[in-house]
């Protein structure tokens, strides 16, 4: 591996940031009604639950295909150079300019900052099947940055940190600033924060970036195809 480092309540919080709303359906919701302990159909090994059927039963969103057509696009405004449209708001693609902080160490970054392909994997401590993705990153041969990005708003750096260590997972780990997981809900849909899904980006230096989710866990074979495509 190289590049190692990372309410309900009265009206006044009915405007609570639509992070927690989906974290809290996507995450702890999904785990109970979708079988998050449950085998998986692409890391093997598992024996137990009900299997993955390649889909997770959450939400109805995970058919097996990737969300949209996969790539980034920029929505609204000019193409100026600059993250934010017309109108004043920000670009879907944004979120690889946010910056980052490693969960160990005192290292600042952005997605976009790096001159190869970064792997960012969407994940929660509490959910196994994310485990058993990072796992897989593991194999993970250059050319490749991996990134895991915490997106459970109610997990903090020290969980995290704590997660990695005990794991001996020895890449990049950030917890995601609100506005990242707004970006990236506008981006790819609320699947990327529904940890479950074990939600995989490749994001290509200069090119498209391409969300692999809701098919069990991600091969490194396939996240390889798909940075052939950078």
């Amino acid at each position: 591996m190289t590049d190692s480092d990372g309410a309900n309540g009265d009206d006044t919080h009915a405007t609570s940031s639509r992070r927690t709303v989906i974290a809290a359906a996507g995450g702890i919701g999904a785990s109970l009604a979708a079988g998050c302990l449950g085998g998986d159909s692409g890391g093997g090994g598992d024996s137990g639950g009900g299997g993955d059927s390649g889909d997770d039963g959450e939400g109805g969103m995970d058919d097996g295909t990737m969300e949209g057509d996969g790539t980034t696009e920029d929505e609204g405004g000019m193409d100026d150079g600059t993250d934010s449209t017309e109108d004043g708001s920000m670009k879907p693609d944004s979120w690889r300019s946010v910056q980052l902080s490693t969960v160990r160490g005192d290292e600042t970054f952005t997605v976009d900052g790096f001159d190869k392909p970064v792997v960012l994997q969407s994940f929660a401590v509490w959910c196994p099947k994310c485990e058993r993705q990072s796992k897989e990153l593991k194999n993970m041969d250059d050319p490749a940055v991996v990134v895991g990005l915490n997106t459970d708003p109610n997990e903090d750096e020290a969980k995290v940190r704590q997660h990695a260590e005990d794991n001996g997972f020895d890449w990049r780990f950030a917890v995601a600033p609100t506005e990242m997981t707004d970006l990236l809900i506008d981006e790819f849909g609320p699947t990327v924060t529904n940890a479950p899904s074990t939600p995989v980006i490749v994001a290509c230096q200069d090119g498209p970036a391409t969300m692999m989710a809701g098919r069990g866990i991600n091969s490194i074979s396939d996240i390889q195809d798909a940075m052939d495509d950078c």
